[in-house]
């Protein structure tokens, strides 16, 4: 009795991972291969709006190496929220370099009306979850509830090249974009308006106490200080190299993702 018990349960132990490596496999199955920086599965980005996304992401990747995704597809399931197939989506694709995990990828299901910005590891402290959402509230949500999902992904996009370039300490104003696509994220959380204030209080003392002609040089030092716009950039063209310098696309980086992020419901 004890040897046929055993063989029962050892038969159930088989049975359960089976079971477990044949769920994995459908999960994976339903995932599908990226095509390039913008997937629109769901087929609702106009053409213009993906050639925007996808020079904006070009100069992104040129200037820091750092890559970003696009995805829209008609539903998450048969995973359970948007959250688990953002990051089973993100692993698989591996957006981001895998030496830096400095991968972006923004989600679009459309059937449950879920979007989410999924964050890789190496940029969490540039996109902390807070400010991710800040991303959505004020350039996606409105324009996705509206029906216009390729101006809600180009305006996020923007912002998040921005703050992007912001973290490693570059330029983008190669990139042409709409001035209405120019934003300035986070800035009430760096202290740039008290900086600002205090300068304004200093010169006024300044003035009423007498002592400008010896203290006015000291308003200009250190004037030409970083202002840390966050998401927004200069004037000029793109040029010629276009996304994936005329080569098509090859797939990205190797990133990881352990759930940083936000997600939104429209």
């Amino acid at each position: 009795m004890a040897a046929v018990k055993s063989n029962r349960n050892i038969h159930l132990l088989l049975c359960i991972i089976f079971l477990f490596f044949s769920s994995a496999a459908t999960f994976a199955q339903k995932l599908p291969d990226p095509v390039g920086t913008v997937n629109d599965f769901a087929g609702v980005i106009a053409d213009s709006d993906k050639r925007e996304i996808e020079q904006v992401a070009a100069a992104v990747k040129q200037a820091t190496g750092a890559e970003i995704a696009v995805a829209t597809v008609q539903s998450y399931a048969p995973y359970g929220s948007i959250e688990e197939y953002s990051v089973a989506l993100a692993q698989k694709w591996g957006v981001g370099t895998e030496k830096e995990d400095n991968g972006v990828l923004l989600i679009l299901a459309m059937q449950e009306r879920k979007l989410r910005i999924e964050v890789g590891y190496g940029l969490e402290g540039a996109l902390p979850d807070g400010l991710v959402g800040e991303i959505m509230d004020t350039s996606m949500v409105p324009y996705f509830q509206k029906g216009d999902y390729g101006e809600g992904f180009v305006r996020a996009v923007n912002g998040i090249a921005g703050i992007i370039a912001d973290e490693y300490g570059v330029s983008l104003s190669q990139v042409d974009m709409r001035e209405s696509s120019r934003y300035d994220y986070g800035r009430e959380n760096d202290g740039s308006s008290m900086a600002e204030l205090f300068k304004v209080l200093f010169v006024l003392f300044i003035i009423f106490s007498g002592g400008g002609r010896f203290l006015w040089p000291l308003l200009f030092l250190g004037g030409g200080g970083n202002r840390h716009y966050r998401g927004g950039f200069g004037s000029g063209g793109f040029g010629s190299g276009g996304f994936g310098g005329g080569g098509g696309f090859s797939g990205f980086g190797g990133g990881s993702f352990g759930g940083g992020g936000a997600s939104r419901g429209f």
